[in-house]
């Protein structure tokens, strides 16, 4: 059971491994998945000494990369690559010997030796012809982030996207013979965190229209929900792709609604849109604009020389949204285009939530020029990595979560960028948006509101009857017909009303039956709420009146006696982010 858990929640592997070895303590392999265990929750003293007695007992010379990057967690690099330049590498597969590979550029890493981390990585890749898909993609990865680290983002980007797209993570050992557990894990793209995610993260990046307000009105708990960052000391970063606003301006807005913000924790699209003319132009190059004050703020502030036509002849045109936005302006650009000038776009929104609903975005006013022009832009913000990296980067963050309501652009903006991310039902996307989520926009972790931020969040985890739970939530699963059922009864298909512990159980069997092929047959409409009115209410009740298919209704938890805990042994195996061993 260690190893089943071991990549998804490590401390509920690592006591798994501690009862194996109070059972059998005389077998190596129960010793390496207890070092293996040990090394995932950060015990790296632990785990070298674990280590050592698995060597002893088996005879074998095992765990080398894991011994060398213990020394790296124990801050001895130097360390590290000792043991790794003692190795006997002549019986190792070729995934061991990645492994080493890896930790040896990481050692490098931790010394400031960038250079020699990636000629680590490049030496070991121009030696080895590998088969081994998960091998080359870890490898790929750690050249990604070293070339990152030398200021090579779209180097980084090129070795990102060629790297082997791998399925579902393996078990590395399986002690359930020994630890006589009674749930397999099934990976899920839910996660779980036990801590608050404040906790378990060091920077929250949080979009501001549908999750902080939604356009002049207020979202309730939200600035609860970003009191409780502040408080726990973590870094915030609100990344949005309004293009419009300059930082202080942004900041100005949260202020009327009682949010506090500094310009330095602000990201536009502008702002990233402005860091491609930087990788294109030379210094003081001039650039035709089309957008509002703060695309040209930031077109300013970069030190480029700002034109009004294309009579100019501007290396550049960058167009961002502003409610001014019209034919005269369009058809400017549309001639520097034409002319050769680059072409840039802050965004790629096709609309733009207002009051009244969604009006035109930049992204269809950009498409306008292409289509005029034929030219495709080089375009920022979300869904773009790029947006979220520059916070990361300027915060010197390692564990950041992105916070979105747009499943096509916040959370799939996060996922290109390799972060972990919450989706909130106070925007775009709603509840059977998310159970409809592709791959590439699934978040990690599901909230109603950035109250969620503050709160732990607990994994979704398939039983020995094959039904999903999450907390004490009921079980959930999926049958060869498509209908959703919950503890064995199949679901409406009108209207289902869902608390948040159901709602994850729900979306893990959906995701679930999905990825294997299955048509579901969802509900028209889904409604989540903080918790059901009282305890004989069914998940099939009739869903609160709503504009749209799904909403979140805020009421009061209901006491937990109420509550069925049945579940909460097996929601001890549930993902847990903050020490989840791919962070």
């Amino acid at each position: 059971m260690a190893g089943s858990l071991l990549d998804v929640d490590a401390e509920a592997a690592y006591r798994h491994a501690q009862a194996a070895v109070s059972r059998a303590s005389r077998i190596g392999e129960v010793r390496e998945a207890a070092a293996l265990a040990a090394y995932a929750c950060g015990k790296y003293t632990e785990a070298l000494r674990e280590v050592r007695t698995a060597r002893r007992l088996s005879g074998s010379d095992v765990l080398r990369a894991v011994e060398a990057d213990c020394e790296r967690g124990l801050g001895k690099p130097e360390k590290a690559l000792d043991i790794i330049a003692d190795t006997d590498t002549s019986g190792m597969d070729e995934f061991e010997l990645a492994e080493l590979a890896i930790v040896a550029a990481g050692a490098r890493a931790d010394m400031e030796q960038h250079d020699a981390a990636l000629i680590v990585i490049d030496d070991f890749l121009d030696a080895h012809s590998l088969e081994d898909d998960e091998a080359l993609a870890r490898l790929l990865s750690v050249k990604a982030d070293v070339l990152m680290e030398l200021g090579r983002e779209d180097e980084a980007d090129e070795v990102r996207a060629s790297a082997p797209v791998l399925p579902e993570a393996v078990t590395i050992v399986d002690l359930e013979e020994v630890a006589e557990a009674d749930t397999t894990y099934v990976a899920s793209d839910l996660h779980g965190s036990r801590r608050p995610l404040v906790e378990a993260h060091d920077l929250v990046m949080v979009d501001l229209d549908g999750v902080c307000y939604m356009g002049t009105n207020p979202i309730e708990h939200a600035r609860d929900g970003l009191q409780a960052v502040r408080d726990a000391g973590t870094a915030l970063a609100f990344v949005t792709n309004n293009a419009s606003r300059t930082p202080q301006a942004v900041v100005d807005h949260l202020a009327t609604f009682s949010i506090s913000a500094q310009p330095d924790e602000i990201m536009t699209a502008a702002l990233d849109g402005v860091e491609i003319l930087k990788d294109k132009l030379p210094p003081a190059a001039k650039v035709l604009i089309v957008g509002g004050e703060g695309v040209h703020e930031a077109v300013e502030a970069a030190g480029f020389t700002i034109v009004t036509s294309a009579d100019d002849k501007p290396a550049a045109v960058i167009q961002g949204y502003a409610p001014d936005v019209d034919w005269v302006k369009m058809s400017e650009a549309t001639y520097a285009i034409n002319a050769g000038a680059a072409y840039v776009a802050t965004n790629l929104d096709a609309t733009l939530p207002t009051e009244r609903g969604f009006a035109i975005g930049n992204g269809s006013l950009v498409a306008c020029v292409s289509n005029a022009t034929g030219v495709k832009p080089y375009a920022g913000g979300k869904p773009f990595a790029s947006i979220y990296r520059r916070p990361v980067e300027r915060a010197g963050a390692s564990h950041p979560l992105a916070v979105g309501d747009r499943l096509n652009t916040d959370i799939r903006g996060a996922r290109a960028a390799g972060y972990r991310s919450l989706h909130v039902l106070t925007g775009v996307s709603n509840a059977r948006d998310v159970a409809l989520a592709e791959r590439e926009e699934r978040p990690d972790f599901l909230g109603l509101d950035l109250r969620a931020l503050g709160q732990p969040h607990p994994g979704a985890v398939k039983n020995p009857t094959k039904e999903w739970t999450s907390g004490g939530s009921a079980g959930f699963r999926v049958d060869h017909e498509g209908h959703v059922l919950r503890d064995g009864d199949a679901l409406s298909t009108d209207a289902l009303v869902l608390d948040l512990p159901d709602y994850r159980a729900f979306i893990a069997a959906v995701w679930e039956a999905r990825d294997n092929g299955t048509y579901v047959d969802l509900p028209a409409e889904i409604t989540v709420v903080e918790a059901y009115p009282d305890v004989e209410d069914t998940v099939e009740g009739t869903a609160a009146e709503s504009d749209g298919d799904s909403t979140v209704v805020d009421r009061e938890p209901e006491p937990a006696e109420n509550r069925d805990d049945s579940s909460e042994a097996v929601e001890e195996e549930g993902r847990d982010a903050e020490e989840s061993a791919d962070q």
